[in-house]
């Protein structure tokens, strides 16, 4: 349908007075041109060409809705102009067949005009018109939701029956003996390929993991434990997919060992396995720490434990959005955040604000971070003690990388950092396991 627009100008064209005293007498939209065309000192073929575009607006034949998909580098673009219909986002992407499944909006803009045309009994009419466009995303095909949910059931749901329960606690423990036991095993990095001399797999990794757990539990046998804290993620998967190439969570190129979905369903696998070690032991917390390798895949990860102990009433799971998350054991309050996000010199006053609701019935504040693998390469203390904030930068057990490599952050000992919090006396110990390479 070929419209009639209003014009913005402040003077109107001849065009646009043509247009206003046709419609005002539509007698003369099949006749008379030559009358019409003296009236406004034009020509004859001027005229029948502005009546025969208002004429086509009686027609619905005639509508000139298009619709348009452009694919690009970034994405996609699909725009709908001059619909009467189209007044939405969903209304856009049902019009333009758009696969949800391959594609996610990331911004859309709807735009309205009037135009002027004719009801069947040739009087004028107003007609609100839409012109809608929306950008789009590719999917990475590894990442469907669904389909993680679905198989997630498919390979996880037989094994529910196993899920171990919570040991009786001793009665020879008193209040003031019990312990929380923090395990945090940062930067895994799943998938990466090491150097020479440090090689590295899915195997590798999950092995340490394994290892790790099995020895931090037996050095913490010595304390009554009444809660775990288990800290998931930090990097723990080295890339956030596979399209269209291997690339952290903000598109750094990566090289990995493996494709991204074996790198997912390896690691899924391997904290449910560590998660049932644990909750043979006491009550287990899951804060699941999103990183800058893997920001979506965790919180994916994240959603399948939620839905893998749903039911069972001895395992918890933070998988909120907050980048940061914190724990209250008693007079302790335990935070972390991966450390790719705010300063070191600036945690005092985020943690003092963010908390303040229990920022003074606490005694014991700590903010342990991964990211940086060791101190030494980037100048920072192990502990810093920032206005009665402790910080503790940990370290990892991945190998070493090309790119480390290559700048010289070489040497740091690989290990899985646990603590041992006391209710009312913050850290008792700190307990570590060693890589042997």
């Amino acid at each position: 349908m070929v419209l009639d627009r209003k014009k913005t100008n402040m003077e109107e064209s001849t065009t646009d007075k043509i247009r206003k005293y046709l419609i005002a007498n539509p007698e003369l939209l099949n006749s008379k041109y030559a009358h019409t065309a003296k009236l406004f000192g034009t020509n004859y073929e001027r005229v029948r060409s502005i009546a025969r575009k208002l004429r086509e607006n009686l027609n619905p034949k005639h509508a000139k809705e298009t619709t348009h998909f452009e694919e690009n580098k970034d994405g996609a673009i699909i725009t709908c102009e001059d619909s009467k219909r189209v007044k939405s986002l969903d209304d856009l992407i049902k019009a333009c067949s758009i696969d949800l499944n391959v594609w996610e909006v990331d911004k859309y803009d709807i735009g309205t005009y009037e135009v002027t045309g004719f009801d069947k009994a040739k009087k004028p009419i107003t007609i609100p018109m839409f012109r809608t466009k929306a950008w789009l995303k590719r999917i990475d095909p590894t990442m469907n939701i669904q389909k993680i949910r679905e198989e997630l059931v498919e390979d996880l749901v037989p094994l529910f029956d196993s899920v171990p329960r919570i040991a009786i606690r001793p009665s020879s423990f008193l209040e003031d003996d019990s312990h929380l036991l923090e395990i945090n095993a940062c930067d895994l990095h799943i998938g990466k390929i090491g150097i020479k001399g440090d090689e590295y797999s899915i195997k590798i990794a999950r092995d340490r993991m394994l290892n790790a757990l099995e020895h931090l539990i037996k050095r913490s046998s010595g304390f009554y434990i009444e809660e775990i804290l288990f800290v998931v993620g930090n990097d723990f998967l080295n890339a956030d997919g596979d399209w269209p190439v291997p690339s952290t969570t903000r598109g750094t190129p990566q090289f990995n060992s493996d494709k991204h979905m074996d790198m997912y369903r390896a690691g899924r696998k391997l904290l449910i396995e560590c998660i049932n070690m644990l909750v043979e032991i006491s009550h287990v917390h899951v804060m699941v720490i999103p990183g800058n390798h893997d920001r979506e895949s965790m919180m994916h990860i994240g959603d399948a434990l939620e839905i893998y102990y749903e039911n069972n009433e001895n395992v918890s799971v933070d998988n909120s959005m907050s980048m940061m998350k914190a724990y209250r054991y008693g007079r302790c309050l335990i935070i972390n955040d991966h450390g790719d996000g705010p300063k070191l010199n600036d945690l005092p006053g985020i943690v003092s604000q963010r908390y303040r609701d229990v920022w003074s019935e606490v005694k014991h504040v700590e903010v342990h971070r991964g990211h940086y693998h060791t101190n030494k390469a980037y100048k920072m203390q192990a502990v810093e003690e920032l206005n009665g904030l402790t910080v503790r930068n940990l370290s990892s057990m991945s190998a070493t990388d090309e790119w480390h490599d290559m700048k010289g952050y070489v040497g740091n000992v690989k290990k899985a950092s646990a603590f041992i919090w006391n209710k009312y006396n913050g850290v008792q110990a700190k307990l570590n396991y060693n890589v042997s390479i």
